[in-house]
């Protein structure tokens, strides 16, 4: 299903970490993307590289966490910086920015911490 190596998955805590969280916050993420999750959780991919539609750069650094004691977990960072948006966080750069999944658009989202801004993912370094 997936062509890419993740790296430093953390085993989930409660196999059913994923759907749960979602169906707490009331989101509704595509399968593929929830499978790919529930998989790889805080996993880093082997291929990192990836574009917006504008042509810039980044970096995919990694998934973010469903255990709520890890460092890069899901349990901090929607709370605290997407709830109430139609972001909704996978993971993140070495930068400190969040890729996202755009409910509302049902995309894929760079969102820059600086700016508070988003710039749409040409494609992910991954398949989901």
């Amino acid at each position: 299903m997936y062509n890419t190596t993740w790296k430093y998955v953390k085993p989930l805590q409660n196999k059913n970490a994923v759907a749960d969280y979602l169906a707490k916050v009331g989101v509704e993420l595509p399968a593929p993307l929830v499978t790919l999750l529930t998989l790889y959780n805080g996993g880093r991919p082997s291929s990192k590289d990836f574009y917006t539609v504008d042509g810039h750069e980044a970096v995919f650094k990694s998934l973010l966490s469903y255990n709520e004691n890890d460092l890069e977990t899901v349990y901090r960072i929607y709370p605290d910086v997407f709830q109430g948006t139609q972001l909704y966080p996978i993971g993140s750069d070495p930068a400190g920015n969040f890729i996202c999944y755009d409910i509302n658009q049902k995309n894929y989202t760079l969102w820059n911490h600086e700016t508070n801004s988003t710039e749409t993912i040409r494609s992910l370094p991954f398949d989901i």
